[in-house]
């Protein structure tokens, strides 16, 4: 049961890793204008400043640093699951545990793509979900 159970979070792993790779490379380094009328819509969220605890910022920043922020947080689950995977064994209870929670979380990201972005990271998503899920699953008895 545990060998599976590392699989599945192996595979989760590698499902975050692709979204994580896609949304950092295709939404924050190479991503491109669509048109003068994006540039003109960036450029007035860029101007746009206002106060937010003593600092001075535009929803362009929080644009920006809420797309680097998930980044950062994709690579962490990617290197969770991944250290999750080897503790199986000598740690499923709470292997376990930490599998439901990556779940829930994972499973909130779907809907949350299904209603404000597109296809892939909602599946990407999916995939970890039910992957983990399948893990919590597997070490229930364990």
């Amino acid at each position: 049961m545990t060998v599976a159970a590392a699989i599945l979070l192996r595979i989760a792993a590698i499902a975050i890793a692709v979204f994580d790779i896609g949304h950092t490379l295709g939404g924050m380094v190479l991503g491109r204008s669509r048109g003068p009328d994006e540039d003109a819509l960036m450029v007035s969220l860029a101007t746009y400043r206002f106060e937010v605890m003593g600092s001075s910022r535009s929803h362009h920043d929080f644009y920006r640093g809420e797309g680097w922020y998930l980044s950062a947080a994709l690579a962490a689950m990617v290197v969770l699951c991944w250290l999750l995977s080897n503790s199986t064994a000598e740690s499923p209870g709470l292997v376990r545990r930490a599998s439901l929670v990556i779940a829930i979380f994972f499973a909130a990201s779907a809907m949350l793509c299904a209603v404000f972005f597109f296809a892939a990271p909602l599946v990407l998503s999916a995939i970890a979900s039910a992957t983990c899920g399948a893990a919590w699953w597997r070490l229930r008895n364990v």
